[in-house]
């Protein structure tokens, strides 16, 4: 438990977070970075474009800011440890950031960071440890006790390799040892450790794309290519686009992940852009297989027709159930492409006509895609008037900011 002391300097600091918290953690991250061991843990694209450095920094001061009320944070500690475990991160990575943060805190703010303050973010730093220990290795001990579960890392063999767009890969994985694998909430994702040649091993998170079997997991992978002129192509997906083969074996993480869908049998509508179909479609598929009646309205919006994945698969799940509508928007439509085949409208995503539905009353809208997407989409929700509290998301990358403030 936290001193009273210790809560008033945290709290009365917090302010100072706000302003130099990113200073202070991309301080951090230079040194911590040296390490291979610890690198190898963070995506070189979000320490290249600062949203690593950002997104602890909101959390620091969110800590701060709520040190008083730790109960206001469990949410984010939910989601945050879910990414943790996939990472497979151990208490001792906790004393490491911490030494780091906090010698980055003495350091960037100099003078102003008196022994009183750095005494009391320790103790505060300890607490956060403790907090995010104890749900992590509950986690794990969860993850490894459950039908088919384990601990770690567990080898599986790529079983088959399909291209669903131009851009877009599904990989079919199978457990080497042959044995059941463990189930997973649609909306998850898989933690792959990819043997990349000349960079050592890379850790990835991809999105289940496919309802639970119980025998293989299917993952499908967007070529992530340069955006700029000196950026290299993305190495993870580079890897999986067009080295790994069939008959290939990488090392997995147990399902992780807490972008889920609301239990219940209230319309959910599924919005996607681009990749971010993938746990939406595994969310689609999950809900038909239980053969539940819920209303089930499903919107990928993408570029052009060769960059639309799983749009067959999608036209006859529409056909077979009743509950499940599907509406394709093609960016760009050139002459040979068929409405109500290919494509049913041309265009973007329009959140407030899509609000505006009788069927849209009461329902819950899980969102996924590029971040101009998922901003564009969640702010016309809530300009339309839906709650922010019906609205869920997922980043395919840190969550550098919260969309639905």
């Amino acid at each position: 438990m936290l001193s009273p002391e210790t809560i008033a300097i945290v709290k009365a600091t917090a302010p100072v977070m706000h302003q130099h918290g990113e200073a202070i953690t991309r301080h951090m991250y230079e040194k911590l970075l040296r390490d291979p061991a610890i690198r190898a843990i963070f995506d070189p694209t979000h320490q290249r474009n600062g949203t690593q450095a950002k997104a602890l920094a909101g959390a620091v001061a969110a800590y701060a800011d709520n040190i008083d009320n730790l109960a206001a944070l469990g949410p984010a500690v939910e989601r945050i440890a879910e990414r943790h475990v996939s990472l497979h991160v151990q208490p001792y990575h906790y004393d490491i950031v911490g030494t780091n943060l906090l010698g980055s805190v003495a350091e960037v703010l100099g003078n102003a960071a008196t022994p009183a303050i750095l005494h009391a973010w320790t103790e505060a730093w300890m607490v956060l440890r403790d907090i995010f220990v104890g749900v992590e290795q509950n986690k794990y001990k969860n993850s490894a006790m459950a039908p088919g579960g384990w601990y770690g890392w567990r080898r599986f063999k790529v079983v088959d390799a399909v291209p669903e767009s131009s851009v877009i890969r599904s990989l079919h994985l199978e457990p080497v040892d042959g044995g059941a694998i463990l189930s997973f909430r649609p909306g998850q994702y898989l933690t792959l450790n990819l043997p990349v040649p000349g960079h050592g091993p890379l850790l990835r998170h991809y999105s289940l794309s496919s309802a639970p079997n119980g025998r293989s997991y299917r993952i499908s992978v967007k070529h992530e290519v340069a955006p700029a002129n000196g950026v290299p192509d993305g190495l993870g997906s580079s890897f999986l686009h067009r080295q790994l083969s069939v008959g290939d074996i990488v090392d997995v993480a147990p399902p992780a992940g807490s972008f889920t869908a609301p239990a219940g049998d209230g319309p959910l509508f599924l919005l996607a852009g681009g990749v971010g179909i993938t746990p939406l479609l595994s969310m689609a598929e999950n809900e038909l297989a239980q053969e539940t009646k819920r209303p089930l309205h499903l919107f990928h919006a993408v570029r052009d027709r060769a960059h639309q994945a799983f749009g067959k698969q999608l036209r006859t799940l529409a056909a077979a159930h009743d509950n499940l509508s599907v509406s394709i928007l093609f960016e760009q439509v050139v002459g040979d492409d068929q409405p109500g085949q290919d494509h049913d409208a041309e265009g973007r995503i329009d959140p407030a006509a899509i609000a505006a539905l009788p069927q849209a009353a009461g329902a819950h809208f899980m969102v996924c895609g590029p971040k101009a997407f998922m901003a564009c989409v969640i702010k016309g929700l809530r300009a339309a008037g839906v709650p922010a509290d019906r609205i869920r998301y997922e980043f395919f990358g840190s969550h550098e900011e919260e969309l639905l403030d």
